[in-house]
């Protein structure tokens, strides 16, 4: 014999809502699909993963290791644009796992970084970063622009644009001229838009070289005065506190000082030498 449960209006009011709602977030939630692209912002960044709002009141993750540069240092914060992709949905919670294609929200002013590797990211392929340097090969050229093959990618995904006027080339000159098919070059990625056009620059990094080299020196000359302030008038630096002593010197260092000046003779001036006389009877 089973026992009937009894349960309190309030309790069948409770257990309706709460019905109610969780459907109703369940209907508002998209269900995404391993593969897919989308584009997210970054909400929340804790120690082991970063969080991505998915729109819907959704969130997925990102390991935090992909979105890290070589040296471990987070390349993203609070508010960074990232393109992705759907590396796996939980079945169980609904949890979106991303992966990154494309950071944006990057200081393009900064110098150049270079992208992460394909080894390290975790990915088919290298994390695309706005403001990073890459290297890669020519793989078309013409009028208006070279196309460069970013080395680590495949496929139009990885394939970027140098428009003319950033190749490094004078206006109106012949590009074939100067960029071979195969050729390897360095170039600065501009900006990817959520398209997946890439744009790249050459003569962006040697301002970003001119540009280091300056804020090193700059960087460089501010320690040295720092750490000595008369160096550069050949002084030695006196003590905070102290008067710099004076040196009177001794009687002996003074004499030299007070004794006159002894006057140099003035030379005689010599007579001229006389001529030998003429012998007898000639003139």
């Amino acid at each position: 014999m089973t026992r009937a449960m009894s349960t309190s209006p309030e309790t069948k009011e409770s257990f309706a809502s709460l019905f109610e709602q969780s459907s109703g977030a369940k209907r508002g939630q998209r269900r995404w699909h391993t593969g897919e692209t989308v584009e997210v912002t970054i909400v929340v960044v804790a120690r082991e993963a970063v969080f991505a709002d998915l729109g819907g009141k959704q969130e997925g993750y990102f390991e935090r290791v992909e979105l890290t540069d070589g040296e471990g240092k987070l390349r993203v914060e609070v508010g960074s644009k990232i393109s992705a992709i759907v590396a796996g949905v939980d079945e169980g919670t609904g949890q979106v796992k991303l992966k990154p294609m494309v950071i944006r929200s990057v200081d393009l002013e900064a110098p150049a970084v270079r992208v992460a590797s394909s080894s390290a990211a975790g990915t088919s392929g290298p994390v695309l970063v706005e403001g990073a340097r890459i290297k890669g090969k020519v793989t078309g050229v013409e009028r208006y622009g070279i196309f460069v093959q970013i080395n680590g990618t495949s496929g139009r995904s990885g394939r970027g644009l140098v428009p003319s006027q950033e190749t490094g080339t004078s206006r109106g000159s012949d590009l074939k001229k100067h960029f071979a098919l195969g050729q390897e070059v360095e170039a600065k990625i501009l900006a990817v838009d959520e398209s997946g056009k890439i744009r790249l620059s050459i003569t962006a990094l040697g301002a970003d070289d001119e540009r280091g080299l300056f804020e090193a020196f700059k960087s460089g000359q501010t320690k040295t005065e720092d750490a000595a302030p008369g160096a550069a008038q050949g002084k030695q630096p006196a003590a905070k506190g102290k008067p710099e002593p004076r040196n009177f010197g001794t009687l002996a260092d003074l004499l030299p000082k007070i004794a006159p000046k002894p006057i140099a003779a003035k030379p005689v001036a010599k007579a001229p030498a006389a001529k030998p006389a003429a012998p007898k009877g000639k003139r």
